[in-house]
């Protein structure tokens, strides 16, 4: 997290009005302060970092950038939405490239879910109640990715997935072993729900329906492909093997980019 890019959100937003020179100091505060007061809330119990990244994450919210909760922590979810706003700023786009899936790369059980565009008569509105009724235990503690101080044991899920799921973690880390599971960071959480649109598109995502999760985001960005992506070296070839003999599909493996992600949908 820059602090500038913090400044030039608030700045943005008519809120400060000092100079872009990295220094959360009275007058970033003074803004942070301005909209916690327009939307009710007061982060007292918050040191001062995690409120400005919130104020940051309030403004991209509000001018359509989707950064996800607006809880203080700089996650994937908010430097996306950071990326799609710099790039408007600059008068460029967030596109991300999305290719065509052929239907060979589909294998078995993958077959057995919608395509993305069939996803509503499948699991319901995005959103929906269904979306989050499902829960999935972790045979492991799991650490959330934008805030490593906290685990999760369980998370929520559409219902649909959330057997699925389970088992996909169970099998992994019977394979691999508690030991090197946490080695390949498959434990690091990027999160499953969230009520939003696509990376660099205008549909909705799949994690908005509750069938999509991600996994150690930082070392597997969206738009890396196998070149940089470390979920695509081969010894997550078993981790891959897995999840697909479960019915969910890599995005990584079949469209080479968004190698943290798996979803229970066809491409």
């Amino acid at each position: 997290m820059d602090p500038r890019h913090i400044q030039m959100l608030l700045a943005s937003a008519g809120y400060y009005k000092g100079a872009i020179d990295g220094d959360l100091g009275p007058l970033s505060r003074a803004a942070a302060l301005t909209i916690e007061a327009h939307a009710g809330v007061h982060r007292v119990a918050w040191p001062w970092p995690r409120r400005m990244i919130a104020a940051a994450q309030a403004v991209l919210d509000a001018q359509g950038h989707e950064p996800g909760l607006i809880d203080g922590f700089w996650g994937h979810n908010t430097q996306e939405a950071l990326t799609s706003w710099l790039s408007v700023q600059a008068g460029t786009v967030a596109t991300v490239v999305r290719r065509s899936v052929p239907d060979s790369a589909i294998v078995g059980p993958q077959r057995e879910w919608p395509r993305q565009s069939e996803m509503v008569a499948v699991f319901g509105p995005a959103g929906g109640p269904r979306c989050t009724a499902g829960r999935v235990s972790l045979p492991i503690p799991f650490i959330i990715a934008w805030n490593r101080s906290e685990t999760i044991t369980r998370f929520s899920c559409h219902e649909l997935v959330a057997e699925p799921l389970t088992a996909i973690y169970a099998d992994a880390v019977r394979h691999y072993g508690r030991a090197q599971f946490e080695e390949l960071d498959l434990h690091i959480w990027g999160g499953c729900f969230n009520h939003r649109k696509m990376r660099g598109g205008s549909a909705l995502s799949t994690h908005a329906y509750g069938i999509a999760v991600d996994h150690d985001p930082e070392n597997n960005q969206l738009r890396w492909g196998r070149d940089r992506a470390r979920m695509a070296q081969p010894a997550y070839d078993a981790w891959w093997r897995i999840v697909e003999a479960r019915g969910a599909v890599s995005l990584g493996r079949v469209a080479n980019f968004d190698w943290m992600h798996l979803q229970f949908a066809r491409p």
